[in-house]
């Protein structure tokens, strides 16, 4: 994997990207490709933002699988954590309401 490509976790073991992976058609500049004629081919990009930027970098054909798992890694541990969120809130939305309905007094 690229050294440009920065993975957000602690563990080596688990490989994780925000951002997505997207197809786009380019031309890569050389004479003798068929794309000097206007026919241009596909190329893939790792997009995240930054700052409010966005920032593409090329991914290489070998590399895009393991790319597109740790894009997809980083999205399935978000919507754990989301999920986890939703259940800390309903927790304690029902303690609010058992300690607003409890008639002893709390200590102070």
């Amino acid at each position: 994997m690229p050294d440009e490509i920065k993975t957000k976790t602690r563990n080596p073991a688990i490989k994780m990207m925000a951002g997505f992976v997207a197809r786009v058609r380019v031309r890569c500049g050389k004479s003798n490709c068929r794309c000097a004629d206007g026919d241009r081919h596909v190329a893939y990009y790792h997009v995240t933002y930054d700052g409010g930027a966005r920032v593409r970098k090329y991914v290489r054909r070998d590399e895009l699988a393991e790319v597109l798992a740790a894009c997809e890694a980083h999205r399935q541990l978000q919507a754990q954590l989301r999920a986890g969120r939703g259940e800390y809130r309903q927790t304690l939305a029902k303690m609010r309401e058992l300690i607003s309905k409890s008639t002893l007094p709390l200590a102070v």
